[in-house]
């Protein structure tokens, strides 16, 4: 599925080097093939975002903003800025770059959040550059993937849309595969570690989604590298083999289930979802398991979401984003590459949005997640958040958002802390 060897001679993914990679993705489909063509005006669209937030932490210099980039809160303003914007040709070529500005910020308040080239051809997608993954069918977090730490420097292969296969196998339903090929940062255990990830979806019928998902971290200075023998060797071999094959990896798989509740209710959409996960394998099966489960209800701009996670463990704590090998963890830049929660742990998250009067929203959000619940007395955090949403025109709007959080037994000291969070942001599309 990669059209590289998964070797230490893989592409070194340093930021100057990305239009290189724009350079050598393109030659390759155009050689690949000659009536390749697309429209010669091009699109352009364009999203500025600015969020200002005021935060008050009683006993903490900065919090994780979850599932946004691997960026946090820290005491006192917080101003983010950034400039979203794509150049496409139909549908076979795109760029997209954005470029975020941030204060305060560890490291460079300047830096490039997506910066990509995407190139279709025959239902084949090619994406390299700089951007986030999400696997799964979570909402609030994901096991395996989601954009909650820093964006990946990647290579991505996969099917543009789902596919039947041909002939009398069409019955069967449609798929979608996709694959990706990363190298994590320098500055952990192992420098410069890969992550390879493959995902499968079936789709027997429209009202129903099934994924498989598997995540290899290996390689890295100090580790030997795997050739493309060695992972497929990898994936139908008995697990936990030492030497270059002790590598990290997870698997899950997840559900999608959509009652077709619009023929008794109109209007009415529901979504069933699920994800296992597992730490490790044994026989081909996930084991040291990890869950999400959750709904999502809809009613024209009505909407209501229930989720619940959990990779608590009785017998193995602590063992979700660990490894004995790779010390650094399932982390990319010190952020948990999977579900915000981190190890041990669980959280449950409620929100419902809806219209108000003309041209404003509003939603009510409450999140309960707990850490090191293999302790006696885990940390546990309660959040719960309102905001209004003012909708100027379709391309200009204006939200502001009050959140409240208290965290009992902090750090599994015996104290306690409470934070306040004043957030005002625009979104102006163009």
């Amino acid at each position: 599925m990669f059209l590289l060897c998964f070797g230490n001679d893989l592409f070194s993914f340093k930021e100057a080097d990305i239009s290189h990679y724009f350079a050598f993705a393109t030659f390759l489909i155009l050689i690949a093939s000659p009536s390749f063509s697309f429209p010669f005006i091009p699109e352009i669209d364009h999203r500025l975002e600015i969020t200002s937030g005021m935060v008050s932490l009683e006993k903490q210099e900065h919090r994780l903003r979850e599932n946004h980039f691997g960026e946090e809160w820290h005491d006192g303003l917080n101003v983010e800025t950034s400039l979203w914007s794509r150049l496409s040709f139909g549908d076979h070529l795109s760029l997209v770059a954005e470029p975020v500005f941030v204060t305060p910020r560890k490291g460079s308040d300047l830096y490039i959040r997506q910066g990509y080239l995407r190139l279709v051809l025959s239902n084949i997608a090619l994406k390299v550059g700089r951007d986030s993954l999400w696997w799964g069918p979570g909402r609030h977090g994901a096991l395996l993937l989601s954009n909650n730490a820093f964006p990946f420097d990647l290579v991505q292969v996969g099917t543009a849309s789902p596919f039947s296969l041909p002939g009398f196998l069409s019955q069967l339903g449609r798929f979608e595969f996709d694959g990706f090929l990363t190298r994590l940062e320098a500055h952990r255990d192992f420098p410069h570690a890969r992550l390879a990830g493959l995902r499968l979806v079936y789709h027997p019928r429209e009202e129903i989604a099934i994924g498989f998902s598997r995540i290899t971290m290996f390689g890295g200075d100090g580790r030997p590298g795997l050739t493309l023998v060695d992972f497929g060797r990898l994936y139908l071999n008995k697990p936990n083999e030492s030497g270059k094959f002790e590598v990290n990896e997870l698997a899950g798989i997840d559900l999608r289930l959509r009652p077709p509740i619009d023929r008794f209710l109109p209007g009415h959409f529901i979504e069933l979802y699920g994800e296992y996960g597992g730490e490790d394998e044994s026989n081909f099966i996930p084991t040291k398991r990890g869950i999400l489960a959750g709904l999502e209800w809809r009613y024209q701009a009505r909407r209501l979401i229930l989720e619940y996670a959990s990779n608590h463990d009785p017998g193995f704590p602590d063992v979700w984003y660990h490894h004995s090998t790779y010390t650094s963890g399932y982390t990319f830049h010190g952020q948990i590459i999977g579900h915000h929660m981190g190890s041990d742990a669980d959280d449950f998250y409620f929100r419902l949005a809806s219209p108000l009067i003309e041209r404003w929203s509003g939603g009510v959000d409450f999140e309960r997640e707990r850490h090191h619940l293999s302790n006696p007395v885990p940390e546990t955090m309660f959040r719960g958040g309102g905001d209004l949403t003012f909708f100027q025109h379709a391309d200009l709007s204006y939200l502001f958002r009050v959140e409240y959080e208290r965290i009992e037994n902090l750090n599994l000291q015996s104290e306690n802390a409470r934070n306040m969070y004043g957030i005002v942001s625009a979104v102006w599309t163009f």
